[in-house]
This record gives structure tokens, C-alpha cells and sequence, in this order.
């Protein structure tokens, strides 16, 4: 099997997830607190609830300034560059 096709196959599952499956799921089962009962904790548990209740999905592949993402671009960018350079030289043979 090719290598370049599972790593953009790899690549694109990996995407998929962590920015269309991961926060969807999370979006459906979001810690949920009535409103008015709120006012009647502790303000320290507020707090905590509050935080629970806004907490938005932050990607994994996103975290340490993308370089997953730069790291998979250039493995994808230079197999293609190369891949192209062989199929010119095979032609000219």
C-alpha cells in the first residue's frame, strides 16, 4: 500500500475528529445547571459551575501553536513534490 495515501488518509481522520466529532459530542453532552439555583451556592461553586457551563472544545492538534498541523503539511507537501519529480524522470527515460 502506498504510505502517502494513509498518511492523508491518517491526516484527514485525525482532522475530522478532533474538529468535527470531538466538540459535537461535547456540544451534546454539556454539563448543564439550572440558571436560579446558582444564585443559592456558594460563591466559589459558582464559579466552578460557571466555568463548567462555558467551557468551550479546544483542539488537541491546535495546542503547542499547531505544529502538528505544520509537521503533517510538510510530510504531505514533500511527498507530493518528490512524487512529482519521479513520475518527470521516469517520463523522460
Amino acid at each position: 500500500m502506498n504510505w502517502k495515501a494513509v498518511l492523508a488518509v491518517v491526516y484527514a481522520v485525525i482532522c475530522v475528529f478532533d474538529f468535527l466529532v470531538v466538540p459535537t459530542w461535547r456540544g451534546f453532552n454539556r454539563f448543564t445547571y439550572p440558571v436560579d439555583e446558582i444564585q443559592k451556592l456558594d460563591p466559589q461553586v459558582q464559579i466552578v459551575v460557571l466555568d463548567k457551563l462555558t467551557k468551550d472544545h479546544s483542539p488537541l492538534t491546535l495546542r503547542g501553536g499547531g505544529l502538528f498541523h505544520l509537521s503533517f503539511g510538510a510530510l504531505l507537501t514533500g511527498s507530493a513534490v518528490t512524487g512529482n519529480n519521479k513520475r518527470k524522470e521516469e517520463g523522460e527515460s
